[in-house]
């Protein structure tokens, strides 16, 4: 870190969320950012949205990523790349000697997590995953869980669910999502990572096996490339706990925003359940509309903007967040199982 206690952060590569988390790390006093840099080799379109995110974050835009990649320049490197360049980049971020934020997920398969692991272990730097798990209302879950309010966790009901009518301005290009050759795969690459998360966080309990359900059943961009919108998948935990998670890209989703995630927690003496876009404050309009203002804000925004203020309190003084790479690769093992099984039809060991 600088004298000054300043936290310079640099991104790697813009092309994906990279808008958004600059938008949030820019509001805290404690962050400098710096640039953004990508590899030379990246095709034009990759180039060229890179250097439209630096010039809406008003950043420098660097040509050589070398450059960028320099501990006496930047503190923290943020990968905002399409997924499949996630674990690389990372990669050549930590043997570089810096501590590593990545856009969700690590990697396409938990092969690439692992290896984004053993390269945080081995240049011993701070490396970690952007997640979910500080969403308040999950957070208040886990301690109504903690307090023994519903007994021991018996299943888990998960729903996370993407609405179409905001895919043209949530998502910076559809390819980012759909095209396997820069997304890995289709939905459930993208918000299963999430899902398991909740259930690990939730429980404490690694998933031992997972029966998967996938489908395109809305057409568009998935079916152009051939990957699903929708999956159903079913888990065992440790301990006999199972859980069910909903997954897709929706033409509606039943919330306020973009997207929605609800969580029930079925227990031995009770059961409660959590949204991220509650509580809300809902407005009756005089000609009969209704509309919804979550208090704090949407789900999405608050569970990323408290993740990213509690790894700003952890970085100057080389302290972990909660969240590691090694949950993120958790979380790769379910989707990489997941995947198995929707190909073989059959329940797959974790």
């Amino acid at each position: 870190m600088t004298s000054t206690g300043s936290i310079r952060v640099g991104f790697i590569s813009g092309v994906r969320h990279a808008g958004s988390y600059a938008d949030l790390l820019r509001a805290d006093p404690r962050v400098h950012l710096v640039g953004v840099a990508d590899e030379s080799s990246v095709p034009d379109w990759i180039r060229e949205d890179g250097m439209k995110m630096a010039a809406a974050a008003d950043i420098a835009w660097i040509d050589d990523l070398g450059e960028l990649l320099d501990p006496d320049r930047i503190d923290l490197a943020v990968i905002c790349s399409e997924p499949t360049r996630h674990a690389r980049l990372a990669i050549a971020a930590l043997n570089a000697g810096l501590d590593v934020l990545v856009d969700k997920p690590v990697g396409i398969d938990e092969t690439e997590a692992a290896a984004v692991q053993e390269a945080a272990e081995a240049n011993g730097r701070i490396c970690t995953v952007v997640n979910r798990t500080h969403s308040p209302a999950l957070r208040r879950l886990r301690r109504w869980i903690d307090a023994g309010n519903l007994g021991l966790p018996r299943h888990v009901d998960i729903e996370f669910l993407a609405s179409g009518t905001h895919f043209a301005t949530s998502v910076e290009r559809p390819e980012l999502v759909v095209d396997p050759a820069l997304s890995g795969g289709g939905e459930v690459v993208n918000f299963l990572g999430y899902a398991a998360d909740y259930l690990r966080y939730l429980t404490g309990l690694d998933v031992t096996e997972v029966y998967a359900e996938t489908s395109t059943l809305y057409g568009g961009a998935h079916e152009k490339f051939g990957v699903e919108d929708t999956a159903l998948i079913s888990l065992a935990l440790a301990h006999g706990v199972t859980a069910t998670v909903t997954v897709g890209r929706i033409p509606a989703a039943p919330g306020f925003g973009a997207n929605t995630a609800t969580v029930r927690v079925l227990g031995s003496h009770g059961y409660a359940s959590s949204d991220d876009d509650k509580p809300a404050l809902m407005q009756f309009g005089a000609s009969g509309d209704v509309t919804a203002l979550p208090i704090g804000g949407f789900g999405s925004d608050n569970a990323v903007s408290s993740f990213l203020a509690h790894l700003l309190d952890r970085l100057p003084n080389r302290i972990n967040p909660d969240y590691s790479v090694a949950d993120a690769r958790a979380s790769m093992r379910v989707i990489d199982a997941a995947y198995r099984s929707a190909a073989c039809g059959q329940p797959v060991s974790v």
